[in-house]
């Protein structure tokens, strides 16, 4: 393989897994100190309406949407490109002045409908929204520069931004919560910590364009004609995540509607820490490789060298693959081992693992699909096309949507992880079928033959596991209680001993059956 974008991933990807290994340490503390109960699906609320439009046009359609006008503006003068950032920066810093104004007022009267349950509980999560609201500013205007310091193919920095995020709650856990008494004021400490990591996080990414000579001139033209074309390139596809973000708005109010009905099941909290252990391959491999194959294809698309590009995205797809497959696998066969290692102790009990167990499976299942919907959807940008995916995610979303309902009664909050999971799996199929319009036709002649060289490791890895967890979890298990440790501690030597001899096993299969793309990670780290 060539310098290519799968290449470039692994970089990315050991950055963003340092942001996932923190995210799981803050997970831990965020599950022993609130547990599943009210306080935890509160904050778990309040954390998704704002994260909910981050995702949109932070972490999505506005960083996309505005890299290739960048670059377009920059291969003219860079004069033209710093005037076009700091008219978009004025006129996006107005736009969402409005919008969490319009939030804060509306909040009081729309929450309590999306929740239901308590007065109590309502009152709290508007409490904790009009907090932590204020991260959609933060995270879109750092997404700029983001965007500006990934289009110069410096990913470095942007990928510190959920490592300073992460940072910051663990902060307030280690620093803060021995002098903060209640867990109400707990929970209040924590949102304004988490706020105060967005402020950190455009601090970092703002100096850091601006100290490379790439910082925008501020100005308040607000006519520019980029603003319209951004704007007019998002709008498509703020449509299109806005039926994924719709999504997850109607998965709170199910999960609330059977938390209801359900007293005790914490059914928003365990559909919430399930979604952020499957977040940590899936934002590891597939984040990364749709943050570099953008700019690559981009580049290809300027150049003229479009017979190129359906290589580069089938060598993403199986390069994806090989590292989102063993994953799935891995959470699908000892789910449960991997909670109790991350989450049990304080008010994270056995019946908290329970409740989760089921969503999680459906999750992992759909991981090597939820990777490979990014990297698509990037390709789709890098053409300038944001209505083909809108089309498709509007249908899944119906599709979802309807799975989800259908199956509340027999599958309960496990109704929404499968619904989830169907939704990326047809998302997937249909987003690789119609890329044929952009003239992008996938060698699969090539991409079966490496795929199907990844089910032999796979294959052992599956084994290994499966013989590790039916024979001698429970004795192990036992031994380790014996000798004095803890339930939690007990899971993750267990977890430590199935991870590393079975991605162990993985790879040295993988490497003797001639694997491309073991050699090609390989080749990374032994250079």
């Amino acid at each position: 393989m060539s310098n290519t974008s799968a290449k470039k991933s692994i970089a990315l990807s050991f950055y963003t897994l340092l942001s996932r290994v923190l995210g799981l340490l803050r997970d831990h503390f965020m599950a022993t100190s609130f547990g599943t109960g009210m306080v935890a699906s509160a904050f778990s609320v309040a954390y998704r309406l704002p994260n909910m439009f981050r995702n949109l046009l932070a972490e999505g359609t506005l960083s996309q949407s505005f890299m290739p006008i960048f670059s377009e503006y920059e291969s003219r003068s860079k004069e033209e490109a710093k005037v076009m950032t700091g008219s978009v920066i004025s006129f996006l810093f107005f736009l969402l002045s409005l919008f969490i104004a319009g939030f804060l007022w509306a909040a009081p009267y729309f929450i309590p409908a999306l929740v239901g349950g308590t007065e109590e509980y309502s009152n709290l999560i508007i409490e904790l929204s009009f907090i932590l609201f204020f991260l959609i500013m933060t995270a879109s205007l750092s997404s700029i520069f983001m965007a500006i310091s990934n289009s110069h193919e410096n990913y470095f920095i942007p990928s510190l931004s959920p490592i300073i995020l992460n940072l910051s709650y663990i902060f307030v856990f280690l620093a803060l919560f021995p002098f903060t008494k209640t867990i109400m004021d707990k929970v209040v400490v924590l949102s304004f910590g988490v706020v105060a990591g967005g402020f950190l996080q455009l601090l970092l990414q703002s100096y850091f364009v601006i100290h490379k000579g790439y910082g925008p001139a501020l100005n308040l033209n607000w006519k520019h004609p980029a603003i319209r074309k951004i704007f007019k390139l998002m709008l498509p596809a703020v449509l299109g995540g806005g039926f994924y973000q719709l999504g997850l708005l109607v998965d709170i109010f199910i999960a609330n509607y059977i938390q209801n009905a359900n007293p005790g099941l914490g059914a928003v909290v365990s559909l919430d820490y399930a979604q952020r252990l499957v977040q940590l391959p899936t934002g590891i491999i597939g984040v990364a490789l749709a943050t570099t194959i953008l700019p690559t294809v981009l580049s290809k698309v300027k150049k003229g060298e479009h017979d190129l590009i359906p290589k580069e995205i089938g060598n993403s797809f199986v390069f994806s693959l090989f590292l989102t497959l063993p994953a799935s696998v891995g959470l699908v066969l000892v789910g449960r081992l991997v909670l109790d290692s991350i989450y049990f102790g304080g008010r994270w009990d056995t019946i908290a693992t329970e409740t989760t167990i089921l969503p999680l499976g459906f999750y992992a299942l759909a991981i090597p699909f939820y990777s490979l919907n990014k990297i698509m959807i990037s390709c789709y940008y890098a053409f300038q096309d944001t209505k083909t995916p809108l089309r498709v995610q509007a249908f899944t979303f119906i599709f979802s949507l309807l799975i989800a309902i259908s199956l509340i009664e027999s599958l309960k909050h496990g109704s929404i992880a499968f619904a989830s999971a169907c939704s990326s799996f047809a998302t997937s199929i249909i987003l690789f079928i119609t890329i044929k319009k952009h003239n992008v036709h996938i060698p699969l002649s090539e991409v079966i033959p490496k795929i199907a060289k990844i089910l032999i490791p796979l294959t052992f890895l599956f084994l290994w596991i499966y013989l590790l967890d039916h024979f001698f979890y429970d004795e192990l298990l036992l031994e380790l209680k014996k000798q004095g440790l803890s339930h939690a501690n007990s899971s993750r030597i267990l977890l430590a001993i199935v991870l590393s001899s079975g991605m162990l096993g993985y790879f040295v299969v993988a490497y003797y059956v001639g694997v491309e793309e073991c050699k090609t990670i390989f080749g990374k780290f032994l250079r």
